[in-house]
């Protein structure tokens, strides 16, 4: 398949960029929805017993966890592939990883000032973003629960509640996802800066200064500097619940009960 000028192999920005190719290296049976990548191409997935899976790039199993007390999973956050975030929801659990899947620590959201935490992050400093359901703001806070930063109502600036669904730290920005209002962004400090009009999203990645998103069957990227949007048609067969990411030269595509993982290959003169 061809595909013109895919991001990250910084040609993205360059209209005159040559087409690429990606040739599929392997895929893998998944039971469940939830899978995620590191920036070391490293893939997780969730089985259906919420048992962590975590594969190498060539597609070997290294490493699984699983802790059956807790409820269902329904969030890995890979951002820093030597310290991983999973997230307990029905317990209000967040548990921390290191790269074999071992695990080193724990949040008890039950012991905090807060009666629903509908979305977590983890920070570039090993903290943890939430978003305080009941006062309506973002707040980080320590392993031990101490908040280390706040912000303001964000419910009076908007004139709006959010249903939030995704926290993601990057580049010195904490990006909140809530489909309805969009992206909302936000400084290391906690204070609100913009919003992105963006919605409906499940996932988005940011990589360098674009915000990588699948929508519409196409997978779109919004420059963060030029506010400009392209979109590509990666020539996917439509399928069930499809998520797409991208590490580097690879490309993941999840259809189903499958998850596909392809090769971008730069083509040479």
């Amino acid at each position: 398949m061809l595909v013109a000028g895919l991001l990250p192999l910084l040609v993205l920005a360059q209209p005159e960029s040559k087409p690429l190719d990606y040739t599929l290296l392997y895929t893998l049976d998944i039971s469940s929805p939830i899978f995620t990548t590191d920036q070391l191409r490293n893939v997780y997935t969730v089985t259906k017993t919420n048992e962590v899976i975590k594969y190498t790039p060539e597609s070997k199993i290294q490493f699984r966890y699983n802790n059956n007390t807790l409820g269902n999973l329904t969030f890995i956050d890979a951002t820093d592939p030597f310290n991983l975030l999973l997230f307990y929801p029905d317990f209000r659990r967040v548990i921390l990883l290191d790269r074999t899947l071992s695990e080193t620590s724990s949040f008890d959201l039950f012991n905090l000032d807060v009666i629903d935490v509908p979305a977590v992050g983890i920070s570039s400093d090993n903290n943890l973003w939430i978003y305080d359901d009941l006062k309506f703001n973002l707040k980080k806070i320590d392993r031990s629960g101490n908040i280390v930063q706040e912000s303001n109502n964000i419910s009076l600036v908007l004139g709006k509640t959010l249903s939030p669904n995704f926290i993601l730290e990057r580049n010195n920005a904490v990006y909140i996802n809530d489909p309805e209002t969009g992206i909302l962004v936000f400084d290391l400090f906690g204070n609100y800066t913009k919003t992105i009009d963006v919605k409906g999203l499940r996932q988005f990645q940011v990589i360098d200064q674009q915000l990588i998103y699948w929508q519409d069957e196409k997978l779109n990227v919004f420059n963060l500097k030029s506010l400009q949007t392209r979109s590509m048609d990666l020539q996917l067969p439509p399928g069930e619940n499809q998520l797409v990411r991208i590490e580097k030269d690879r490309l993941y595509v999840r259809s189903g009960p499958c998850l596909k993982i392809f090769q971008i290959n730069r083509k040479t003169k």
